[in-house]
């Protein structure tokens, strides 16, 4: 589904220009790109005729959510280990992962922090097996493989896009759309997290998983993280609620947010041409919104 940005302006700044691609408006119960990532793994753990999946997240993780309910409608048990210890009132997010079948497993945070730790990931293939571990959020080569899906959404729904921009965590979605698009196309992604400088090495080891030559120029922008990975500075604040008293498209403040957030910024600084034509991907995530009180209705 495509939403083309009227001219409605946001703090004094038309975006016009700019076209969503609404893979929040994908249907399901886990709409956005989580559900692409996951579909190679799924397909691989098929493959292996493995029934269980297990992965990583925090209390309020779009992975952790997505991976239990697509494990729900497709007939998998899901193990999820959480970052941090139990401290009282679980969040929405793991009681709809709960709701669908998800074991939780509260582990300190030390612990969570060998989550890439070769030893500790064969302590869980034995404890949880038979079973497929997928890295935190999903952030493979199947995970990759999966988002060049949403390239292929892009040449059909919308065929004269050339400026795609899309938020960035893992770097597997960019690599995705970069693998799955030509050189006649820019891929710009906004990094969510704060000091990522490892992101642009994170995305060339997934593209190095990619088949293909023809790929999109891309880059990464790190400079509207607004304070760190789920982290809300006021300009944020102040421009999400404007965007959608002005457009009527509900946005997560840890990705998307900060993707047309920097969007925003750079159409009302001039580095953006504001005849531009852009092609936004919003990659959902909006359960996480029930994790911010000022975003309640």
């Amino acid at each position: 589904m495509l939403t083309q940005l009227g001219d409605a302006p946001v703090a004094g700044v038309s975006m016009a220009s700019v076209t969503l691609l609404r893979l929040d408006a994908g249907g399901g119960l886990a709409p956005g790109n989580k559900k692409f990532k996951l579909a190679g793994n799924l397909s691989a753990a098929r493959r292996g005729g493995i029934k269980r999946l297990v992965s990583f997240g925090g209390a309020w993780s779009n992975h952790l959510h997505a991976l239990a309910a697509v494990g729900a409608e497709q007939g998998f048990a899901t193990v999820g280990i959480v970052r941090g210890e139990d401290n009282g009132a679980e969040p929405a997010t793991l009681v709809d992962a709960r709701r669908w079948g998800m074991q939780i497993v509260r582990v300190s945070r030390a612990e969570y922090r060998r989550r890439h730790d070769a030893d500790y990931l064969a302590d869980l293939q034995k404890r949880y097996a038979p079973c497929l571990v997928i890295p935190e959020g999903g952030a493979n080569a199947e995970g990759a493989r999966g988002c060049m899906a949403i390239a292929e959404l892009i040449r059909t729904a919308a065929p004269a896009a050339r400026h795609i921009l899309v938020p960035v965590g893992t770097a597997t979605t960019l690599a995705g759309l970069v693998a799955g698009l030509g050189s006649d196309c820019e891929v710009t992604g906004v990094a969510a997290l704060k000091g990522a400088t490892d992101l642009e090495q994170r995305a060339q080891r997934l593209l190095g998983t990619t088949a293909g030559a023809d790929r999109a120029r891309w880059r990464i922008l790190h400079d509207y993280h607004c304070g760190g990975f789920a982290r809300v500075n006021s300009g944020l604040r102040e421009f999400m609620l404007a965007f959608e008293a002005a457009h009527e498209v509900a946005l997560d403040p840890v990705y998307t947010g900060k993707l047309l957030y920097a969007i925003h910024q750079r159409l009302q600084s001039g580095e953006f041409d504001a005849d531009l034509p852009l092609l936004a991907v919003h990659t959902g995530g909006l359960q996480g919104r029930r994790g911010f009180s000022w975003l309640q209705d």
